[in-house]
């Protein structure tokens, strides 16, 4: 099965990509992601911990949230090269929240004959809260 790669002239300033909700985050991800990254601090995974350094459970690494944007960007993007990618991180994520992505196309432009669309991303908890901004270039080849 093949899949649908977009065409660089569908594309204009202001589109919005689709909205898209994740599952909530769980302890074995937090675990799992741990184990994957090396990066054992224990504000991730052992709550007791956690709640006494002034939280309110275990929180996401901010590179797991980073990773989970970038499969947003890369999944809409059927076909694109990610080339650059920044991120912000507003506030924590909780293990049980529940992230939404948005994103929006603020540029498209061409340069040594490549095609580039700029797409800015937000993240969001089931609570409205921001939990990061950031921007992205993808490159479309012809």
């Amino acid at each position: 099965m093949s899949v649908k790669k977009f065409n660089f002239e569908e594309f204009s300033e202001g589109i919005e990509l689709p909205e898209v909700k994740n599952n909530p985050i769980t302890r074995v991800q937090l675990i799992d992601y741990a184990s994957a990254s090396g990066d054992y601090n224990l504000l991730h995974f052992d709550e007791s911990f956690a709640k006494k350094a002034g939280l309110k459970g275990c929180i996401a690494h901010g590179m797991l949230q980073a990773g989970m944007i970038s499969s947003y960007i890369l999944n809409w993007a059927k076909g694109g090269i990610l080339r650059n990618f920044k991120i912000r991180f507003l506030d924590v994520v909780n293990e049980n929240d529940i992230l939404t992505f948005k994103g929006k196309i603020v540029n498209k432009y061409q340069e040594n004959n490549e095609n580039f669309i700029e797409i800015s991303v937000v993240s969001k908890t089931q609570e409205n809260r921001i939990t990061s901004q950031g921007s992205a270039i993808i490159a479309f080849i012809s």
